[in-house]
């Protein structure tokens, strides 16, 4: 019942209870009060005394302000009873009577004071609470996080050592296929068989360079970048494809700070490998295709972030990827290696930041980039 006065102790002496409970009581008593003859003493004793009844429950439902304005309209339509001989005056002594008026006001205090203690409370355990739950919602990320950077660390080492042990044979194969292809006559069969030979060689190569990009991300060389240049050069790079594929690129800059401590030419490596992955996911798009990236602060608790945010109109990423997005040669096209947005997720953590991904209302997937913001 106390809940429903918390937001207005007002609200709370309008509603059916009060009205039932603290003012048809408080005319019931005064009628008593008034219609009864002044020889029936224990009648006027009685009726005094059932006048806390709609004090207590008046402090109750609105505090200190509901029980205070309930004792004071039960002394006011009271004390003409009291003191004067409107119909009957109540024939008790004038000291016991001007106590019991004391006494409302006393009741109604000591009530309201101690309810809005136990509500103060009970708003502040409350908020506690929530404060508790967001911190742990934090934490519970904060784990998967670093969950995550120990897997991708593991398994960016086993990638570097697989990787140097293929490429140096590779090496060794190409410098045996160049001698043979230059050893064949330019117009026949063979000659063109050891070039599609080499294009694959090199084709691996690049597909090893990319393997060690995630295995070994070079450290940061951090400097004071702003997310909206990153944004607006990122907006640059994808412009020709993006013409190409029909997408529109919608580049949003907030006025609030957006100023971090990193590697520019990272974060424009990380943002332009989540863009391209949105281009990607729009290419069976049927109707509009708009690609947002947008820059700006957001409060998480008393921590503020810095945000990039990159969004696209393409089809969901299903529920079973959700927690796997990140992990390395996850990818739903045949033709990609998986390793774009786990390098972009590499790239986060060595900010001493992280990426969240949404599914969007109708359709579209939103990456949001959080960043700490710089230290003084």
């Amino acid at each position: 019942m106390a809940s429903r006065g918390e937001g207005s102790p007002w609200r709370a002496l309008a509603d059916w209870r009060a009205i039932a409970g603290i003012w048809i009581p408080l005319i019931g008593i005064t009628a008593l009060h008034y219609g009864t003859p002044a020889e029936h003493h224990w009648v006027h004793d009685v009726a005094r005394r059932l006048y806390y009844f709609p004090i207590v429950l008046a402090a109750f439902l609105a505090g200190l302000r509901g029980g205070l304005l309930a004792a004071v309209l039960a002394s006011a339509v009271y004390l003409p009873h009291a003191f004067t001989h409107l119909h009957h005056m109540d024939p008790a002594s004038t000291l016991e009577k001007f106590l019991e008026v004391l006494l409302y006001i006393g009741v109604a205090s000591l009530g309201g004071i101690l309810v809005d203690r136990e509500r103060t409370e009970r708003l502040r355990q409350r908020d506690l609470a929530r404060e508790l739950q967001r911190t742990v919602d934090e934490l519970k990320a904060t784990e998967g996080e670093l969950i995550r950077s120990g897997r991708l660390g593991a398994l960016g080492e086993l990638t570097a050592g697989l990787a140097h042990e293929i490429k140096n044979p590779l090496h060794a194969m190409r410098g045996t296929a160049e001698i043979v292809r230059d050893s064949l006559p330019e117009d026949g069969p063979e000659h063109r068989m050891q070039s599609l030979h080499l294009d694959e060689i090199d084709r691996l190569t690049g597909v090893l360079e990319r393997f060690l990009d995630f295995a070994r991300p070079s450290d940061p060389v951090l400097v004071e970048v702003d997310l909206r240049d990153v944004a607006g050069r990122v907006s640059e790079l994808i412009a020709a494809q993006a013409r190409r594929e029909s997408v529109e690129v919608d580049v949003q800059l907030s006025d609030a700070p957006c100023g971090v401590e990193g590697d520019p030419d990272q974060l424009v490596q990380l943002a332009l490998g989540i863009a391209l992955n949105g281009l990607q996911a729009m290419r069976e798009v049927e109707g509009p295709r708009l690609l947002s990236i947008a820059a700006g602060e957001e409060r998480r608790g008393p921590r503020a972030l810095r945000v990039l945010a990159i969004r696209n109109v393409g089809p969901p990423i299903p529920d079973e990827l959700r927690e796997r997005i990140f992990d390395p040669f996850v990818t739903t096209r045949e033709e990609g290696t998986g390793l774009g947005l786990p390098v972009a997720a590499r790239i986060a953590d060595a900010h001493r930041g992280f990426i969240e991904t949404r599914n969007l209302e109708p359709v579209g997937v939103e990456f949001r980039v959080l960043l700490p913001v710089p230290t003084p």
